[in-house]
């Protein structure tokens, strides 16, 4: 392992982090900040774009105060490794200057994405594997092209968030091959530039080098250095796409090894041999880390971010509002007495999307059942339980095969409660990792690689499935859960009817 340490940088959803891994994988520092967002003029209210500057500047922020909590130097770290969340682009002019820089959760382009399906949605699933367009960056870049054409025009390059913090520690431009797939900018098929697919659509073509995980990108430049504080000339390594680095973080490389990222979003991925792609359009298909892997993949959706809304709605008043909700789940019985969740989690079908009803449904009259906080948080973890499970067989459906060394890593499983319920809800062994930062680790991973500590990346996910633990399912829960699990799928199919 490496003799110093290693720093990760892991720009989220709900915020960006700084991780220190000393040599033996261990987490030894860490830092968080959560995200601000512009105001900007003439956009739709969904509309969300970062401050380029105030990003690199938290970021430096939590680079010292990580190396503090840790006790350490700059001087003793080995490389620097940056991962980040999907379809979170910044566009560059020539110069350098950011045009626009924008989270994943940024809609502004919804008529442009939907204008662009109308016209070749099948083209589109077909290059790319990702679908609705209005999430990614073509439809971004479309949206440039209409309402703000002299920014467009300005556009030289197109980056994921990750590969533009890259950018700015090392002064190399480049692509990340995962970052780029999940930005929609990526022929799966060929793990190429779609350059036809933007001419096509009429879009400028900003195609940099695409590099994969496990390399070196370069050092830390000048300007960096004095921003940061890290010594010019640290080694900055590739890593890739956060749930792709979930995955290798928890040893997840070679099919039909399969991956829950349960986080502010949950990703169930399958590591496949070639892209799989849905005959009706229902899923994703990207690129893994391995040149020569991809993952299929079948998300839930708002996972961890409907239980944060929960928590904020009924537990404000407890120091720590979710080991609560975790006591209060436990204590209530296998299938919640009745309660059933209805917030988002649900089976991916990206070909029809759009706002659902939903709520809490439990029995009535209250004078014979009145369900408590305890009922509607374990009813929603109960819930996300049965999304995850809904989605495995999605993606078991469209591969062909079983899925093997089913493993759970990311936020959610700092609810022992919910590792509980998905062993069981899923009835089979799951394999479940110690810290819930397995994006980081993946991260770690892949600069453990760059560095020559392991030969490949398989060799380091080897490394990774010795720290799983490991948790069989109830025989006698799993057996009752069949029955709720059924009856939820039931209630989710009759609540369509009742769609906006």
């Amino acid at each position: 392992m490496v003799s110093r340490y290693v720093l990760v940088l892991d720009a989220g959803t709900s915020g960006g982090r700084c991780l220190v891994f000393d040599g033996e994988g261990r987490i030894t520092g860490l830092d968080t900040g959560e995200w601000t967002y512009l105001a900007e003029e003439n956009v739709p209210s969904l509309a969300r774009a970062f401050d380029p500057q105030g990003v690199w500047l938290t970021f430096c922020r939590l680079i010292a105060n990580s190396l503090k909590s840790a006790g350490i130097t700059t001087r003793e770290v080995s490389a620097i490794s940056v991962t980040s969340q999907r379809q979170a682009v910044v566009f560059l002019d020539e110069d350098g200057r950011e045009v626009y820089a924008g989270p994943n959760t940024d809609l502004r382009a919804v008529f442009e994405g939907a204008a662009i399906d109308d016209q070749m949605r099948d083209r589109v699933y077909c290059a790319t594997g990702h679908l609705p367009s209005f999430l990614f960056a073509p439809a971004k870049l479309r949206w440039f092209q209409h309402h703000r054409p002299e920014s467009y025009n300005k556009i030289a390059a197109v980056l994921s968030l990750a590969d533009w913090l890259v950018w700015r520690l090392t002064g190399n431009l480049a692509g990340e091959t995962t970052l780029a797939c999940e930005a929609g900018l990526v022929d799966i098929n060929r793990r190429e530039w779609c350059s036809e697919l933007m001419s096509e659509m009429g879009l400028l073509n900003g195609a940099l080098p695409l590099v994969n995980a496990g390399t070196m990108a370069g050092n830390v430049c000048g300007p960096a250095a004095q921003d940061s504080g890290l010594p010019r000339g640290t080694p900055v390594a590739v890593a890739g796409a956060d749930t792709q680095c979930g995955l290798l973080g928890m040893g997840v490389t070679r099919e039909p090894q399969t991956g829950i990222v349960a986080g502010w979003s949950t990703a169930v991925q399958m590591a496949t041999s070639q892209p799989v792609l849905s005959p009706e359009g229902k899923t994703w298909a990207g690129c893994g880390l391995n040149p020569d892997g991809w993952v299929l993949e079948s998300s839930p959706g708002d996972t961890g971010n409907s239980y944060r809304w929960l928590s904020e709605m009924f537990y404000k008043g407890y120091k720590d509002a979710f080991a609560e909700m975790d006591r209060l789940a436990s204590s209530v019985p296998i299938g919640s007495e009745g309660t059933s969740a209805f917030l988002g989690p649900a089976r991916m079908d990206i070909s029809k999307l759009g706002m659902r009803m939903g709520g809490f449904y439990f029995p009535v009259p209250l004078t014979f059942s009145a369900p408590g906080p305890g009922h509607m948080a374990r009813a929603s973890l109960e819930a996300i339980a049965y999304a995850v499970k809904a989605n495995l067989e999605q993606i078991e459906g469209l591969a062909g095969v079983a899925a093997t060394d089913v493993t759970v890593g990311g936020g959610m499983t700092r609810s022992s409660t919910w590792t509980r319920i998905l062993a069981d809800v899923l009835d089979r062994e799951l394999k479940v990792v110690a810290s819930p930062q397995v994006s980081g680790m993946g991260a770690y991973l892949s600069a453990c690689t760059a560095l020559g500590e392991y030969g490949s990346l398989d060799e380091a996910a080897q490394e990774a499935r010795t720290r799983l633990l490991s948790l069989e399912p109830d025989p006698l829960a799993s057996a009752e859960y069949q029955d709720y699990y059924a009856g939820w799928l039931r209630m989710a199919s009759d609540l369509q009817a009742l769609e906006p």
